[in-house]
């Protein structure tokens, strides 16, 4: 007999030898078994199925699918999200604030946005087209997208990359962003940012797109402080554009012709009928007459105090208006003027002082009597400097009726400050001769200064006039003894100031008249405009139907 036939005939003879109930039991367990394999591969299967679901659901992939294209880049669903979500909240911001006012910032055929609308942004936006307000603001996000990547990657190529002052400012914003959140009840960052921004806005994408947002404002301002001009470019604007470089002084009142506003018993307003729309405009035009002709029958040089005495009649002593303080305009620079309706009577090279007229808006009349016009040549210097603030007092949470932290520093902390200022100047001071130059003393300043308006840009301010800074700033910049390359150190601790601290001082020189900052300005800004038309020329930018379907909706 073979042996492996040998060992089959003992294999039945043991599986004979077993009684019907160990037989059964065998089964039972044999079956258990792979039962319990089932259980355990479905159970597998089960758990990726949900596990599946609930990214799903969270959005994960969807936050990374296309929603835009913009040049040869794909844009992500939370990325265009977080697009969308800005613009709507900084035009939404804006429409609020000025609505306070009683400004009107959208203006036919746009609509101001109903906050209180069930429709949400599905209300229309433009009466003309049907635009609505979702497709407003996708529009917009696709544009400041486009803006952004066009930046970057223009900074890229001019081998620009973000500014340690800038990452640190990022890093300091998400830093106080978390901070926040406890106390404002928010669970996670996470679970904020999905309120905020949208379902598909993650940490991760909120950061990339903070990020890129942040280069592209840096590098745009980069580019536009490395921008300069001669003297003879700055006069020749002046030359063209003389009306937006004059400064202009004159009183104004408008004089409203829309009727009085009137409810009904429900509190809801009425709508005026043409009568008495016709009739308001006609008591508008009245007293504008009114005005105009009693000021003009006055002496030249009394049509000033003529204008205050005669202003209430037309607008009523509780109009801002009526005050004399508000209605007198001071050194007004045209260009500041260039969109009002009354621009081209105020700045027609025929005006002399005393002139006075209705202008015609909207539904009432501007009424200005012209003071003076001309080029602002007031003197102006460059300086650098370093601001060191006093640490203030922390606000006792005890004395709720009291906030300490508006008073002013102790002793100990304004040592502390100068002790630091000082240190700052000492280091600049000893630097070798040739090392000493505004530019040693710009780099101090963007590493050590606390003030905002100037420590990315080198501690550096231009056309200072005298006037503009804090008394005992303005004071050491002004002396007729200063010399470019000075250096000095300026306290600032005068009761009642805003800030308390010292300034770190480097003299840079004298510069222009007062008119060449804003010619500088104007030349920026239109040089700005075509550089950044032909960035964005190459770029096509375009939402997908998923994008569409889900930004917005």
């Amino acid at each position: 007999m073979s042996a492996s036939r040998e060992k089959k005939e003992r294999q039945g003879t043991v599986s004979q030898g077993l009684t019907q109930k160990q037989l059964k039991e065998a089964k039972e367990a044999q079956a258990a078994k792979q039962k319990a394999i089932a259980y355990w591969i479905g159970g597998i299967v089960v758990t990726v199925l949900v596990v599946a679901l609930l990214v799903w659901n969270s959005g994960f992939f969807q936050s990374r699918a296309t929603a835009a294209t913009v040049g040869s880049e794909n844009l992500s669903m939370g990325e265009m999200q977080y697009y969308y979500s800005s613009v709507r909240n900084q035009e939404l911001y804006t429409q609020q604030l000025y609505s306070q006012w009683g400004i009107t910032t959208v203006t036919a055929p746009n609509v101001a946005y109903d906050s209180s609308s069930a429709e949400g942004d599905k209300q229309i936006y433009n009466t003309e087209t049907n635009e609505t307000y979702a497709e407003h603001f996708r529009e917009s996000a696709l544009n400041a997208a486009k803006q952004d990547l066009a930046l970057i990657n223009a900074a890229k190529e001019a081998g620009y990359t973000l500014s340690a002052d800038g990452r640190t400012s990022m890093q300091d914003s998400l830093k106080d962003l978390k901070s926040q959140l406890k106390t404002k009840g928010w669970s996670s960052l996470g679970a904020y940012l999905k309120q905020a921004y949208g379902k598909y806005v993650t940490e991760g994408i909120y950061n990339t797109c903070v990020e890129r947002s942040t280069l592209a404002s840096e590098y745009s301002s980069y580019k536009q402080d490395s921008l300069t001009y001669t003297t003879s470019q700055l006069e020749g604007y002046e030359k063209e554009n003389p009306a937006l470089l004059q400064s202009y002084d004159f009183r104004y009142a408008y004089i409203s012709g829309t009727p009085e506003t009137k409810t009904d018993a429900d509190g809801k307003t009425i709508e005026p009928t043409d009568e008495e729309k016709a009739a308001a405009a006609e008591l508008a035009k009245s007293k504008a007459d009114a005005l105009v002709n009693g000021v003009e029958a006055a002496e030249i040089d009394k049509r000033s105090d003529a204008f205050n005495e005669l202003v209430v009649d037309a607008v009523g002593d509780t109009s801002s208006y009526a005050d004399p303080d508000n209605n007198l305009q001071s050194n007004i620079l045209g260009s500041d003027l260039s969109s009002a309706a009354y621009f081209s009577w105020l700045s027609d090279t025929a005006r002399k002082a005393g002139d006075i007229a209705a202008v015609p808006y909207s539904d009432g009349y501007y009424v200005l009597l012209f003071l003076n016009a001309g080029l602002n040549d007031t003197a102006t210097v460059d300086v650098r400097h370093i601001l060191i603030k006093a640490e203030a007092p922390v606000d006792d949470e005890a004395t709720a009726d009291v906030d300490e932290s508006k008073n002013a520093p102790s002793q100990e902390a304004l040592d502390a400050a100068k002790t630091k200022a000082q240190a700052l100047l000492d280091e600049f001071n000893a630097l070798p001769d040739d090392k000493r130059t505004a530019e040693a003393f710009g780099k101090l300043a963007n590493e050590n200064s606390e003030d905002t308006g100037s420590n990315t840009k080198g501690g550096l301010y231009r056309y200072v006039s005298e006037g503009e800074m804090v008394p005992e700033f303005d004071a050491w910049i002004f002396d007729s003894a200063r010399q470019s390359g000075d250096t000095g150190l300026v306290a600032n601790v005068a009761e009642g100031s805003s800030y308390y601290g010292y300034h770190v001082m480097y003299f840079v020189g004298q510069d222009g008249p007062k008119w060449h900052e804003k010619a500088e300005e104007a030349l920026k800004e239109k040089d700005m405009t075509a550089w950044s038309d032909s960035i964005l020329e190459p770029y096509t930018a375009a939402w997908t139907d998923a994008g569409i379907g889900a930004v917005g909706n």
